[in-house]
């Protein structure tokens, strides 16, 4: 099948991604209070243009284990959960007992939404109410959309792929098999706890799941062996209650919708937001949700690690190089090793239209397809729409860095409930960026970008932005029209 062919929807919005994702690299060393790089002089700027000093890619060190990670019998954590396409983030508070047969979900968000559950190894589901220590109780069905996590979150196909840092801690890189898809976790090397999990849209669940699974992105700045839970004592309370089933018809269906009715969005509740700091001390408020963080630099060199929600590929070590001037880029995807024929995917956009071209490991092109947009405007979080969810200070957890970190939403097309989370600096240092709703069955399934190093300033060696033969004369496949929300030409005046 020819590569055209293969250019759905789906997959142009992903190579879209690839593009957008990976323009978007300002300084992160000053964010971390190093000393700052001495200006470029012409000299620089030369050894550039003659193809030196090119950043490292990113690479894994083979996993310290292949064994799967068991979770305690006994654990609590804290989430960041991140919806597919809602509005709003959420954050879960979990407690498991193996022991009690029980998983605990105390569930905010920063527009009112609250629930306290309590699911069981039978499926029965108990809304709570009282605090630590519940004081009541009341079944709400029998048939829960939810259930209670296994020891093991991976599939019995699943693989580590390697380790490399996620905020600036080592974790152990896992690919889980799901449908057709993968699924994503990422367990801290060290104490083999999970940090961060990335579930992919099309894996809807044909059988109960544990609620955090319901959402698209999730990081746990907290997760901890505990002695104790206080699971069975609350259980023998429930079930000294009605027997008989108060929400059986809400809650019959595999989803998250009969919580939500409780949001006030656009309202902010401030007691809701006091809960979430409380429990991830150093997240607060934006000052508004137009709070952005600043434009792109004019031309940035950088390195990331692209990952996929299609099982076979391994996250592609990437180089961009960006040139706002000229209105192109370049972005290039190196392929695993063990691939034969293919060394790379190169994203070249130019001006108001854009190219994906495969190349041999000997640097010729194997295909091309004028398939893709012109490069994004510098100020893309401002033309897309994009809001400021919350804030995350300096020196936590989820922001080693120096200075705050912003959490973006930005509501791409939300006919496609398809949305880009993403996390930047207030100085403008992107630390990561993920798209709510790619394929796995289009192309290769990008959907999440790490960032690793960055060179505002970088000139591109000769050559970078030139339009090999093979892709000249090529038909123009149309892109979707939400791809121009960001990108050239785009949708609304150009800035």
């Amino acid at each position: 099948m020819s590569l055209v062919r293969r250019l759905t929807p789906k997959l142009l919005l992903q190579l879209l991604t690839l593009a957008l994702t990976l323009a978007s690299i300002p300084a992160v060393a000053q964010d971390k209070a190093a000393p700052a790089k001495p200006a470029k002089t012409p000299a620089m700027a030369t050894a550039h243009a003659q193809g030196e000093g090119l950043l490292p890619l990113p690479k894994f060190t083979p996993c310290a284990s292949g064994t799967h990670p068991l979770l305690p019998a006994k654990w609590e954590a804290v989430g960041l959960l991140q919806d597919f396409f809602e509005n709003s983030f959420w954050v879960g508070k979990f407690v498991y007992d193996e022991s009690a047969k029980a998983f605990r979900s105390s569930l905010v968000d920063q527009y009112g939404i609250e629930a306290d559950l309590l699911v069981t190894t039978d499926r029965k589901l108990y809304l709570l109410a009282g605090g630590e220590q519940p004081t009541s109780c009341t079944l709400l069905t029998g048939a829960s959309p939810f259930t209670v996590p296994a020891r093991d979150w991976l599939d019995s196909g699943a693989v580590c792929v390697g380790q490399a840092p996620i905020l600036d801690r080592q974790q152990q890189w896992w690919k889980s098999p799901s449908g057709v898809g993968a699924n994503w976790y990422w367990y801290n090397s060290a104490n083999r706890l999970p940090f961060r999990s990335m579930y992919y849209a099309d894996a809807k669940p044909t059988t109960p799941v544990p609620i955090y699974e319901y959402f698209t992105f999730n990081y746990f700045p907290t997760f901890k062996p505990v002695p104790a839970t206080n699971l069975a004592k609350i259980l023998a309370m429930c079930q000294k209650g009605k027997a008989e089933p108060a929400a059986a018809a809400e809650y019959s269906r595999l989803s998250i919708e009969p919580l939500k009715k409780k949001s006030t969005y656009p309202k902010q509740n401030a007691e809701k937001f006091a809960q979430i700091t409380k429990w991830i001390p150093g997240l607060t408020n934006c000052s508004s949700t137009g709070s952005l963080p600043p434009e792109w630099p004019d031309r940035v060199q950088a390195t990331a690690f692209m990952t996929a929600v299609s099982f076979p590929p391994n996250p592609f070590p990437t180089r961009i190089f960006y040139d706002w001037p000229k209105k192109a880029q370049n972005t290039t995807l190196n392929y695993n090793p063990q691939t034969v024929e293919n060394g790379a995917q190169k994203a070249l956009l130019l001006g108001n239209t854009g190219y994906i071209a495969i190349v041999r490991k000997d640097g010729s092109i194997s295909s091309c397809a004028q398939a893709l947009p012109g490069p994004q405007v510098r100020n893309w979080k401002k033309v897309d729409g994009c809001e400021c969810r919350a804030q995350i200070a300096p020196h936590t957890i989820l922001n080693p860095s120096a200075v705050p970190t912003k959490i973006l939403w930005c509501p791409t097309d939300l006919s496609q409930k398809q949305v880009f989370w993403t996390w930047y600096s207030d100085k403008g240092t992107p630390v990561v960026f993920m798209q709510s709703n790619s394929s796995p069955t289009a192309g290769t399934g990008l959907n999440l970008a790490d960032y690793t190093h960055w060179e505002p300033g970088s000139v591109a060696p000769p050559g970078t932005f030139d339009l090999p033969q093979a892709c000249k004369g090529q038909p123009v496949v149309e892109v979707p029209k939400a791809c121009h929300n960001c990108h050239l030409p785009l949708n609304t005046k150009t800035p």
